[in-house]
């Protein structure tokens, strides 16, 4: 399933007011690559700037079929409006964290941006960061890795090009240690330092070491490796290992 485009609802005056803002200095400042759209009711309408670089819908239909439209189509939703009229809307709509849209929530005045959906998959959690700055607002992120300042096990790598080996038990597992203050080893086989961009310290319990040799005895193993993984090591580990492939590999 392919989805484009970033949609933004409001639901009353106020909204409709700064989603015109919000869409505006998206499109102008190139946050995101991809169009951008509002959907406002054809009341508030008026209360819209004209702007030849958003484009505008009005809301002819009921919302939730709307929503349900949205949520098939497009990458990124953004709500102006309460988060519990949010919840309701997309509750009977959602799959899978692997498929289901970026949602984002603004309050009406524009303080606070939450993504309350796919913020590390689907992209909310960075998307809030960037819609904030452009409204001068605060994102509110919730997840245990971006609260922690800490790395999140399905993204590692992803701006590098590497490709995740694992299924959904090793991730979750992997997650969790992490989050939970256990030893977790990166074995940089294939790799520098690159995968932690920032400029603070390691968190004390992700352990870099250059082969596994040198891994030790840890709650979750992170191995960047071009190789092929001996399979009797991979069937001991378990759901304790998460193999990353930079490009280029053939394994």
């Amino acid at each position: 399933m392919h989805r484009s485009g970033t949609a933004i609802l409001a639901l009353t005056r106020g909204g409709t007011v700064l989603a015109g803002l919000l869409a505006s200095r998206m499109a102008v400042s190139g946050v995101v690559s991809r169009a951008v759209e509002v959907h406002v009711p054809e009341r508030f309408r008026e209360a819209l700037e004209p702007n030849d670089v958003v484009c505008v819908a009005s809301i002819d239909e009921p919302v939730s079929r709307l929503v349900t439209r949205l949520f098939v189509d497009r990458a990124e939703l953004v709500f102006i409006a309460s988060a519990g009229v949010v919840v309701r809307l997309i509750a009977p709509l959602l799959v899978d964290k692997t498929r289901d849209p970026a949602v984002l929530v603004i309050d009406e005045a524009g303080r606070f941006v939450i993504p309350i959906l796919s913020g590390h998959l689907g992209g909310a959690n960075a998307s809030a960061q960037r819609i904030a700055g452009l409204l001068g607002a605060t994102a509110v992120l919730t997840t245990s890795s971006d609260v922690q300042e800490t790395i999140a096990v399905d993204l590692l790598g992803r701006k590098l090009g590497w490709r995740v080996e694992a299924d959904r038990e090793a991730l979750l597992h992997a997650a969790a240690a992490v989050v939970n203050g256990e030893r977790v080893v990166i074995i940089e086989e294939a790799c520098g330092r690159e995968w932690w961009s920032s400029d603070r310290p390691l968190p004390e319990n992700l352990d870099p070491v250059g082969s596994w040799d040198r891994a030790g005895e840890a709650s979750a193993y992170l191995w960047v490796t071009r190789k092929a993984i001996d399979p009797a090591l991979k069937d001991r580990l378990g759901p304790r290992l998460v193999v990353y492939r930079p490009e280029g590999s053939d394994a």
